[in-house]
């Protein structure tokens, strides 16, 4: 008994410490402040993360000119539309 007493305080312990969830993504949404605060910005990888949190994304891909893609609908998908000069044209899910 005296054992359990003693280790009582390192088990509470060990549950204290544990990080939290990370909190879930998507559906993507894409409102008008989104759309305005991105639009005609210079698209930068390190911008990826802003963006994807932005538009509660869970993933996200960069479609350029030309570019092809899947036409496969994903809920949590943002897609970051640029235009010849690099420069965000659009923003959309799916």
């Amino acid at each position: 008994m005296k054992r359990m007493i003693l280790m009582a305080p390192m088990l509470t312990a060990a549950c204290a410490t544990m990080a939290p969830p990370p909190p879930e993504r998507g559906p993507c949404v894409v409102d008008e402040a989104a759309k305005m605060h991105f639009a005609a910005v210079k698209y930068r990888e390190r911008m990826r993360g802003e963006i994807e949190h932005t538009t509660h994304s869970a993933v996200s891909r960069i479609v350029r000119p030309g570019d092809m893609v899947t036409q496969d609908l994903r809920p949590d998908r943002l897609t970051i539309l640029l235009d010849d000069g690099g420069l965000i044209s659009g923003l959309r899910c799916g």
